[in-house]
């Protein structure tokens, strides 16, 4: 090869390769913004700003957050600055958990008909990885009293409720398994029967759970294999009438007890491995009522925070969780409480009493116990209590409707 040629070779090679990478740019962005999962002509769920959380900040379910306008969203909430840090746009009867570590939002909302979308959120970028269908989610025409979705405590499975009808009159409830580490769905569910609009009780272990059975009022002591296989389903039925209902189920720690607290404020013991029940720990304290819901237990275990309702109704007084429709625990969205007990969960002594200056609806503890946030959802509202001092120190205005709320680790 002449010699004069090769700079003039050399220098035409380098623009071809330059030429080549500023070509290859557009694909490299393609593949990256794939990565994100972008909502289908179905999606309805969609970050629209984001902030890396940071512990301690809430997660804020809110099913109505234009008024009369479809779907819903949830809030990053700062609480310490009062300030919204992020949003995430769903469609209607939004419902929602967090993987133990925080790393993964879980969020599932209707798309059309029974069919609802489950999308998986990295909650330090803020962005969808994943977006998989849900066919016949257990959804209600009402604010939700507590998530019908959770996450096992190793994190490896996200277990949700679904509701199959067999006939008009007829259902038959179900639990879809979600493998996070593969992310898909099982090919095996757990079967509930008539169990109604439920919730986990505990779920330490992706092999082994407690669900709470409102409309037959049940407990279902359930283990499964791997490939969620029934191992046990094993009904427990507790020893008072339907209609007195259960307002909260909890597994105190350094116990292999259920903690079950009624709607009329009784507490009972249930022994997971005989199914029996003790005598009351704590009696009824009748007229006032505790409204069904994931009523929060402080981070070490040694305390719960009921909502007391005085202001029910009480012609129905001996209907109170009937009443509320059908299947019970539906709570309408009237049913708020005006104050919390605080009982100790050893020696089930009342603590004392933290009364509001509003009606609420739902409430999480912070991540030190030194906080309660308390929903309502009528006044845009969210509480913020002093555990210690145990008053009301201020309020918080978020979204349209705020029901629900999870904390980040």
């Amino acid at each position: 090869m002449n010699a004069n040629l090769r700079p003039r070779l050399f220098c035409l090679l380098s623009l071809c390769l330059v030429l080549l990478s500023f070509a290859a740019s557009p694909a490299l962005a393609q593949v990256s913004k794939s990565a994100q999962a972008p909502p289908s002509s179905t999606s309805n769920i969609e970050v629209e700003n984001w902030a890396k959380p940071q512990p301690g900040w809430l997660y804020v379910l809110d099913p109505k957050p234009d008024a009369g306008g479809p779907g819903g969203r949830v809030w990053l909430l700062d609480p310490e600055a009062a300030k919204v840090m992020g949003s995430v746009r769903t469609g209607d009867n939004a419902d929602f958990a967090l993987s133990p570590d925080g790393t993964r939002l879980y969020l599932a909302s209707i798309t059309e008909g029974d069919s609802s979308e489950l999308a998986v959120i990295d909650t330090a970028q803020g962005v969808v990885l994943q977006r998989s269908a849900i066919e016949d989610r257990e959804v209600a025409n009402v604010l939700p009293s507590f998530s019908t979705m959770a996450v096992s405590g190793d994190g490896s499975v996200l277990r949700i409720l679904l509701d199959t009808p067999k006939s008009a009159d007829a259902d038959s409830f179900l639990l879809a398994t979600f493998d996070t580490r593969t992310g898909s769905f099982l090919p095996r569910t757990v079967h509930l029967g008539n169990c109604g609009p439920g919730r986990f009780i505990s779920h330490q272990t992706a092999d082994q759970f407690e669900f709470l059975c409102p409309r037959t009022n049940r407990i279902r002591l359930i283990r499964v294999d791997a490939d969620s296989k029934e191992l046990q389903n094993q009904d427990v039925v507790p020893p008072w009438e339907r209609r007195i209902g259960v307002a909260e189920a909890i597994e105190p720690p350094g116990t292999q007890d259920i903690a079950i607290i009624r709607g009329d404020g009784a507490v009972l013991k249930m022994n997971v491995a005989t199914q029996g029940f003790n005598e009351a720990l704590a009696h009824f304290d009748l007229p006032n009522r505790v409204p069904p819901a994931a009523w929060p237990i402080s981070p070490d275990g040694s305390r719960v925070y009921l909502g007391y309702n005085r202001d029910y109704d009480h012609n129905y007084e001996n209907r109170f969780y009937l009443d509320y429709g059908r299947p019970p625990n539906l709570r309408p969205d009237n049913a708020t409480a005006g104050e919390f007990r605080v009982l100790d969960t050893s020696s089930w002594q009342k603590l004392g009493t933290i009364k509001t200056t509003m009606q609420f609806w739902s409430a999480v503890t912070g991540n030190d116990g030194a906080i309660l946030y308390a929903m309502a959802p009528q006044k845009h509202t969210i509480l913020v209590i002093d555990t210690v001092k145990m008053r009301q120190v201020r309020v918080l205005k978020v979204g349209g409707a705020p029901t629900l709320a999870l904390v980040a680790p």
